[in-house]
């Protein structure tokens, strides 16, 4: 081990794939404090620009020193040129365009906050330590399979991955096959921030009843980044922009491959993961085109191939198994702005062709899913303070599969939503959305509170409900001896409701404290029953709870800031009075960021409590079988090297305590893990 962490440092020093974080990020607001959507932000120095998204952040990848200008405009409103003071986090305002006036100067403004918008950023230490930063969304549980190679996906308060969806640049990454997004199939550089729907059952329908968790690809730069690490890691990825007056384009492009061969503890005894390497090649491109002042079209592309070895579990390994995907994700969206709104069309796509085969098992089975969406958005201002948001949505998922044949499911559904502003600071906004298809029909509601008390902070609250269409796996799986589906499934249905409290103190600094309650009813989980076969159920009720407290401190000791959460999970099968297998009851994470002319310092604590799952003893009676709690420790050092402005040092160390970080007991992840590298902006 030792001789392999030397190693590491010192050939790894000199490559490591990474996106340079620099730049200026935030949100445009209008004079009611609402999100403005789809604002430009330009920079006249490095002649680069980007639009807003739907919410009003933003992420402009440019080098804006004290001094620069930032220029602000959209239709309809006053264009504003911001003199920057250096910050790196801003809150623009613009003014609705009543006359013709002169361009505006203001000095930059802190970010606010206390804004709604919480946005997770991407940190360097983030794009060199795999999905690390999956484990800073509060009430976010990351479940991992083994290594790089393994499939990883993410739940959210105590609830399973298929109640979470993942969307990446408008595009919903769900499968329609088994409900979930594998992570391990999105290489880092196709995003740099990542923020949580504030509406998600309104916006998505069903599988989005735990949450939303967009993923924004702000990537507006050139450059070139190899790699290489521990466990046969090496990478290579590069990046070219191309930027005129109207017209913007991205394309990147690259690879990665790692051996993931490692040695595990189980039962007592030392085994070597074998078969358990990835190699995987991506492309991505985006372009922004402003057509005229009133019109914007976007539109992106994204394929990554994987080609991986499938080790299976520790029990039931599979040393010849191999599993290749190809993911093809894209969209196009064109938006008509108006003088107090905004009127897009978006279509999107998924599609994956996945080839699994072992010939131990004489298995050799192929799938290819496909979804289509086609989503229509009205959002229009009726007098100052009320905002109409309408939608029409057309939903298409299809699969062949070698294993459950053709099957089509097609969804319709459309949504109304009011925003009452009463004041600046009190907004209440009652949502509604219907969904039906050929066999079901849903209704979904939400009602949002938010408003400011002096001396006390901001208050927000949220009920509403949710559900969840069974998978084409649930439904469709054919009999084998180990499992089978069920075509009997009813839909999952939930209620929730929420109460938070924030508060701002010392200028910069914040506190949060947040309960979340959800019931589920006829939850669908795979059960093993008494003749040691997997099948879905509907379970009758389900309970979750969930108290959050989160926090940013100010910067300390001149240039140290600290954030975290500490969560607390209490779930109920009501009909058997047992805990949800595999939910941590805690869950925690510790953020230290320093920085000092040029060095950074990023720290990434991750604490996960004990959990539950049902197992076999000795003579295989089913038992309940406690897991320990483990804490993950990230270590990122990274150097700006003097005379080279472009050009990055870095070291980070995953797992830093070599801890037993495993999700699920029989699928082992890797000790201690050592990167270095270099990152050049051209």
């Amino acid at each position: 081990m030792i001789k392999n962490v030397l190693y590491s440092l010192v050939v790894g020093i000199c490559c490591q794939a990474i996106i340079w974080t620099m730049g200026v990020s935030g949100f445009v607001l209008n004079d009611n404090l609402e999100n403005l959507p789809y604002a430009t932000i330009s920079h006249p120095k490095s002649k680069s620009w980007v639009i807003a998204d739907e919410e009003g952040r933003f992420l402009l990848q440019a080098e804006v020193n004290s001094g620069d200008s930032l220029i602000f405009h959209r239709f309809g409103y006053r264009k504003k040129i911001l003199i920057s003071s250096g910050e790196k986090q801003l809150k623009i305002f613009l003014q609705r365009e009543a006359i013709p006036m002169d361009s505006i100067e203001v000095e930059g403004q802190n970010f606010p906050n206390n804004a709604p918008w919480e946005i997770i950023h991407i940190t360097e230490t983030d794009q060199m330590s795999s999905l690390g930063m999956f484990q800073r969304v509060p009430g976010s549980l990351l479940k991992t399979y083994g290594g790089r190679a393994g499939i990883s996906n993410v739940g959210m308060d105590g609830g399973q991955s298929e109640h979470t969806k993942i969307v990446l640049d408008g595009i919903d990454l769900t499968s329609p096959q088994n409900g979930q997004t594998d992570l391990s199939e999105i290489p880092l550089v196709f995003f740099q921030q990542m923020y949580q729907s504030r509406y998600p059952s309104i916006d998505y329908g069903s599988g989005s009843m735990d949450g939303v968790i967009h993923l924004s690809p702000w990537f507006n730069r050139s450059y070139l980044n190899v790699a290489t690490g521990m466990f046969g890691f090496k990478s290579i990825s590069t990046g070219y922009r191309l930027a005129f007056p109207n017209t913007a384009v991205q394309l990147i492009g690259g690879g990665f491959t790692s051996v993931e061969d490692y040695a595990f503890s189980f039962n007592d005894s030392t085994y070597n993961r074998k078969n358990n390497g990835i190699d995987q090649s991506f492309l991505g491109g985006r372009i922004q085109y402003l057509h005229s002042k009133k019109t914007i079209i976007k539109s992106s592309l994204f394929l990554t191939r994987s080609d991986r070895g499938a080790a299976g579990s520790v029990s039931y390994p599979s040393p010849n198994a191999n599993r290749t995907n190809t993911l093809i994700l894209g969209n196009a969206t064109i938006i008509r702005l108006l003088n107090s709104g905004h009127i897009s069309i978006q279509a999107s796509r998924r599609g994956n062709d996945e080839h699994f085969s072992d010939p131990d098992f004489s298995i050799n089975s192929r799938h290819e899913v496909s979804s289509h969406r086609l989503k229509m958005n009205w959002n229009q201002h009726f007098l100052d303070h009320l905002e109409a948001i309408t939608s029409l949505e057309f939903y298409d998922e299809n699969i062949n599969s070698s294993d459950i044949g053709d099957h089509n499911r097609s969804t319709s559904a459309a949504s109304v939503s009011l925003v009452y502003n009463v004041t600046p600071g009190f907004a209440f906004r009652p949502s509604i959305r219907g969904d039906w298809g050929e066999s079901f029909s849903a209704t979904t509601t939400d009602f949002n509170v938010q408003f400011d008390i002096p001396i006390l902070g901001q208050i927000r609250g949220r009920m509403g409900n949710g559900f969840r269409l069974p998978t084409f796996n649930d439904m469709y799986w054919p009999e084998e001896a180990y499992s089978v589906g069920n075509p009997n499934l009813n839909t999952e249905k939930s209620e929730y409701y929420s109460i938070g409290l924030q508060r701002s103190f010392l200028n910069k600094g914040q506190i949060e404290f947040e309960w979340r309650e959800k019931n589920t009813n006829n939850l669908i989980t795979w059960t093993i029953g008494n003749d040691y076969k997997w099948s879905p159920i509907n379970l009758n009720e389900v309970l979750r709870k969930s108290f959050i407290v989160s926090f940013s401190l100010p910067v300390i000791l001149k240039k140290l800031s600290v954030s975290g959460y500490l969560t607390q999970t209490m779930t109920e099968d009501i009909s058997t009075g047992k805990d949800l297998p595999y939910t941590p009851e805690n869950t925690g994470n510790l953020l230290l960021q320093y920085s000092q002319e040029n060095i950074l310092l990023n720290i990434q604590i991750y604490f996960n409590g004990k959990r539950y799952y049902t197992g076999y003893d000795s003579s295989f009676n089913l038992i309940d079988i406690e897991l320990d709690p483990f804490m993950d420790v990230t270590l990122g050092l990274h150097y700006k090297v003097p005379m080279f402005n472009n050009l990055r040092m870095h070291v980070t160390i995953d797992n830093l305590l070599d801890s037993e970080t495993s999700f699920f007991p029989e699928y082992p992840e890797p000790g201690l893990r050592v990167n270095g590298g270099m990152s050049i902006q051209l």
